[in-house]
């Protein structure tokens, strides 16, 4: 049975945002994934990792981070940098993740988020925020935070999939996060790909020692939180 697309709307900080939605057009209740993706937003290389991901099984919105598609690399780096560690980053993640929740064919109690590149970050902005999290997955996201998780604030496993050579991501950005997270309590895993950089899981990013598409990392990566998936929502 193919998969469908629809787009759904939730609303924060005074303004409509578009997510998009892809699942299995069936009668069953299933599992859902927040998908917070990279500065270019709900694009097409997002929604095929939304496909990707849904047929595993899973409910997945790809939320909507400005309220807009931005149109150009230049215009969503400035959308990026405007929501990035702002009050509103955390308010959009959890209110989209609510309205994923609050849909009949989703079981509220199976939650899970991953994210991409910026999307990375949001996603673990919002398990610090205390969101209802099974499982939170950060592919080549910035680790940093101007609000470190305090102790049961993460109610679940964090997956960090990084690339070891990626620029944006320093050893002094892993070493903060690993403390953050043994001394907030939380169950953590940190993977570095050697020979990996920023964006291995985008086929379209191709400027080398910076962002740069690895077809055999990114695999293994999605292997990883599929494993982990399955363990964390069933």
């Amino acid at each position: 049975m193919p998969l469908t697309e629809e787009f759904i709307h939730y609303h924060a900080v005074g303004k409509t945002f578009t997510g998009v939605l892809v699942r299995h057009p069936r009668n069953a209740t299933l599992p859902g994934i927040l998908l917070a993706p990279n500065m270019m937003g709900t694009a097409a290389s997002s929604i095929e990792h939304a496909r990707t991901i849904a047929k595993k099984g899973y409910v997945v919105l790809v939320a909507d981070l400005y309220g807009h598609l931005p149109d150009s690399a230049e215009k969503a780096a400035n959308c990026m940098h405007s929501v990035k560690d702002s009050p509103a980053e955390r308010l959009i993640l959890n209110a989209a993740l609510a309205r994923l929740a609050e849909l009949r064919y989703v079981n509220a109690d199976k939650l899970a988020a991953v994210g991409f590149c910026y999307g990375g970050h949001c996603v673990l902005e919002l398990a610090r925020s205390g969101a209802p999290l099974a499982l939170t997955a950060c592919f080549h996201g910035t680790l940093d935070t101007r609000i470190p998780a305090e102790k049961g604030n993460i109610r679940g496993k964090i997956a960090v999939l990084n690339g070891a050579d990626d620029p944006f991501v320093t050893g002094e950005q892993i070493q903060a996060f690993a403390g953050e997270m043994a001394s907030c309590g939380c169950d953590f895993q940190l993977t570095s790909y050697a020979g990996a950089v920023h964006s291995f899981t985008y086929p379209r990013a191709d400027v080398p020692g910076k962002t740069h598409y690895n077809e055999a990392v990114s695999n293994h990566a999605f292997g990883i939180v599929f494993t982990l998936l399955k363990e964390a929502l069933g």
